[in-house]
């Protein structure tokens, strides 16, 4: 085996259970030379014995397990980097599994070196669509248009996301104030591009992503995403693009907060939703389900609005 990796696998994991193998199995039998990569999965304090035996062999790639109390993801994210012995950092989820060709596509962008990240796609796993809310949330297919150079950060997802080392560790790694759900990602695209470095879309680069969620799951998510979206905004001097991009400036407030917090059109749309649920009309299901995730957003925006006066 080479002294160094080319890159480095890393995935934070929190009660991964079997989702959590199949992905390291997956990552064994990725086409690229086994001594090109290594894999460093991080338990974020789970209890439920998710990363017990996965050092040993599941296959010709080494595994490395590190353990931390649970402190959420981009701390985790953070000691992987730390450890990690490759000249490049490939971001994975713990319910992400790889196609064959995912790391050897990475590990083509970042073979000149340079400051770089490299953006793969990430594509629901049909067998997780199996609730009315996962077919709704996904009824429509992804349109949006990403540049294959030149890519925007508000682009970046690091579940499939790879970057060049030394330039992740100078602009400081993920941001460890986001505690809850969402925006470290895109927040840390932020700070690569604002340092120089170039980030690319790669399509080639697929994974599937296998999770099941409820509505009220995802609903608390979208809190905790608000309250983040708010921390991110004035982290960064409360600037007017980011904002727009955040939806949360002063000026968008009185209205969002009468349609989504008022809860007047909440009380019309219910009794709509219990006949689409009932009719198995999944776009009108997934309209209002989109309606009630951003009522739970715009509740996290204005609590932490809230605390901060």
């Amino acid at each position: 085996m080479n002294s160094r990796p080319e890159i480095s696998v890393i995935i934070p994991a929190y009660n991964g259970g079997w989702v959590l193998r199949r992905a390291a199995e997956a990552l064994q039998a990725q086409d690229a030379d086994p001594d090109r990569f290594e894999i460093v999965i991080v338990d974020d304090g789970s209890n439920d014995g998710s990363t017990d035996g996965l050092e040993e062999s599941l296959g010709s790639v080494p595994i490395r397990v590190l353990r931390q109390a649970n402190r959420g993801r981009a701390a985790a994210r953070n000691l992987g980097a730390a450890e990690a012995r490759g000249r490049a950092l490939l971001f994975l989820d713990a319910d992400i599994w790889a196609m064959p060709g995912l790391v050897s596509a990475h590990l083509a962008h970042h073979a000149g070196g340079g400051a770089l990240g490299v953006q793969g796609r990430s594509l629901p796993h049909r067998d997780s669509l199996t609730t009315m809310y996962m077919r709704a949330c996904n009824v429509m297919p992804d349109v949006t248009i990403r540049r294959r150079e030149g890519l925007s950060p508000y682009h970046v997802i690091t579940r499939n996301f790879s970057v060049d080392a030394d330039a992740f560790r100078r602009v400081g790694g993920f941001d460890e104030g986001f505690q809850g759900y969402g925006w470290e990602d895109i927040e840390l695209a932020f700070r690569l591009v604002r340092h120089g470095v170039t980030l690319r879309y790669e399509h080639m680069a697929v994974a599937y992503h296998y999770h099941i969620q409820t509505l009220e799951e995802a609903r608390e998510k979208l809190r905790q995403a608000g309250e983040g979206a708010v921390y991110f905004w004035e982290k960064h001097g409360r600037n007017w693009h980011l904002g727009t991009f955040l939806e949360i400036l002063p000026v968008l407030l009185p209205l969002k907060w009468l349609v989504y917090r008022s809860g007047l059109v909440t009380a019309a749309l219910l009794p709509i939703l219990r006949l689409a649920e009932r009719a198995g009309l999944t776009i009108v299901c997934s309209e209002i389900y989109s309606h009630l995730l951003w009522r739970s957003f715009y509740q996290g925006v204005f609590d932490a609005r809230r605390r901060r006066r």
